[in-house]
């Protein structure tokens, strides 16, 4: 475990107060809280999140990596939680939802399973999914499974038995590339973070998702946003939005 220093960062506020200590950066290389295993993968790797430390009633809970080739999102949760002191982390956080996925670079799990089309909902479908193969592509016609049946993979299934345990106040997942926070009907939170990550605030992503982890949290009655972030190399993501998502994780944005 590390000695950790700490130093004052007057970038990470909120509300115009300085709300934390900060790990200085010499020191980020490694994490200084231990995750919990809540899962194995298909492939059988561990599924971590990291627990909140304080006031978990208000707990919310963040998550990236659904679709493994959205790295981004990965180093940029991973990057914030190693900034901010572990005894200020306000909300639950899975760095990477789907560990064999990110191994391999897919956007689905080792199954060939689009996780983001796999939850139980009245609207899953298992007719198959498609996708963009980058942001060049004209068309999304790439194709991958959506399961067997709705909550079919590991790592759906597990994700749902997690949040059935920790009961979180709301759930924001990150994504990549569309540029956009997706509230759908939570326009309160939605604006909160429009002016964090000073990206639009859009209702839906311009095409069909049935079985996607938004819906299903909607049928659940849990707040959820999805923060698209846009087109961004792993370097410039913790330039642009590491202050942003590290104010994220000490804030109880969801009761200010």
């Amino acid at each position: 475990m590390i000695n950790l220093v700490y130093q004052r960062d007057a970038t990470i506020e909120s509300e115009g107060k300085d709300m934390t200590q900060c790990i200085t950066r010499s020191q980020r290389g490694q994490f200084s809280m231990l995750p919990i295993q809540y899962g194995t993968s298909s492939l059988g790797a561990p599924l971590y999140y990291f627990p909140a430390q304080c006031q978990a009633e208000n707990a919310g809970l963040l998550f990236a990596g659904m679709h493994g080739d959205e790295t981004a999102s990965i180093s940029l949760l991973s990057a914030g939680l190693r900034t901010i002191a572990h005894a200020r982390l306000r909300h639950h956080v899975i760095v990477s939802a789907n560990p064999d996925g990110n191994q391999l670079g897919l956007r689905s799990n080792a199954n060939g399973v689009d996780l983001n089309r796999n939850f139980p909902t009245q609207n899953w479908s298992g007719n198959g999914t498609v996708y963009r193969w980058n942001s060049y592509a004209e068309t999304r016609d790439v194709y991958l499974n959506t399961g067997e049946y709705g909550g079919s993979e590991p790592e759906t299934h597990h994700l749902i038995e997690l949040i059935d345990s920790l009961q979180p106040t709301f759930i924001l997942s990150f994504h990549e590339p569309l540029a956009c926070i997706d509230a759908g009907q939570h326009k309160k939170l939605g604006k909160k973070l429009v002016e964090m990550f000073e990206l639009p605030l859009m209702d839906g992503v311009g095409y069909d998702t049935p079985g996607s982890f938004g819906t299903w949290c909607d049928e659940q009655a849990i707040e959820n946003i999805t923060i698209e972030l846009p087109p961004i190399a792993t370097d410039d993501v913790t330039e642009k939005y590491l202050n942003t998502v590290s104010s994220l994780l000490v804030d109880d944005i969801n009761h200010r």
